[in-house]
């Protein structure tokens, strides 16, 4: 039982601590790699999750859920990254900044469908994208959303509902947009 793991974790247990982190650091990078849309940056919030998890694991309240509170870890330094590189952004891509090219599978994760919903994620509102992400993506429970954000399980409802409809909105207009564009370049559009 993970309440168990978590207590021994707190009474000093390194073995039920990675037991924490086998169980939880694909999740956690795929809340980073939400954030960031990075993989070497989401690969370093993981580690920076779990060190600062293992240092506070004894303050943890094991009524609790275990994701919710790691979740709100990631997110601070996500946030927090995400300040910092906005400060000191130089306007070239990262892989021009390293002097290399983009890798092959790079390359492959770069496609246009994966363009075009991180944009069309990026156009909604930081509460929006971040129900979504949870939901969608994290794969969280409404009640693991409503522990995660502080909301009642009714909020996290109608904002679930309320994100999906202003996604799919945004989603059709790009779609519009993208077909008239093709078809005046192609000379089809009346």
């Amino acid at each position: 039982m993970e309440q168990d793991i978590i207590m021994e974790a707190q009474q000093g247990s390194a073995k039920a601590f990675g037991l924490l982190v086998n169980a939880y650091s694909k999740r956690i990078y795929h809340a980073a790699y939400g954030f960031l849309r990075n993989m070497d940056d989401a690969t370093d919030i993981v580690q920076e999750v779990f060190l600062r998890a293992f240092k506070n694991i004894a303050t943890f309240d094991v009524s609790r859920p275990m994701y919710p509170w790691l979740y709100r870890i990631t997110k601070n330094l996500c946030l927090n990254k995400i300040q910092h590189k906005e400060s000191r952004n130089t306007g070239l891509p990262e892989w021009e900044l390293k002097g290399n090219s983009p890798t092959p599978e790079e390359l492959t994760l770069r496609t246009y469908d994966e363009e075009h919903l991180s944009s069309a994620l990026k156009s909604l509102p930081d509460n929006y994208r971040e129900i979504l992400e949870l939901k969608h993506f994290q794969d969280c429970s409404y009640q693991d959303i409503a522990d995660i954000l502080g909301i009642p399980i009714g909020t996290v409802m109608s904002r679930l509902f309320n994100a999906r409809k202003k996604l799919r909105k945004v989603l059709e207009e790009d779609d519009y947009e993208l077909h008239r564009s093709t078809a005046e370049s192609t000379g089809n559009y009346r």
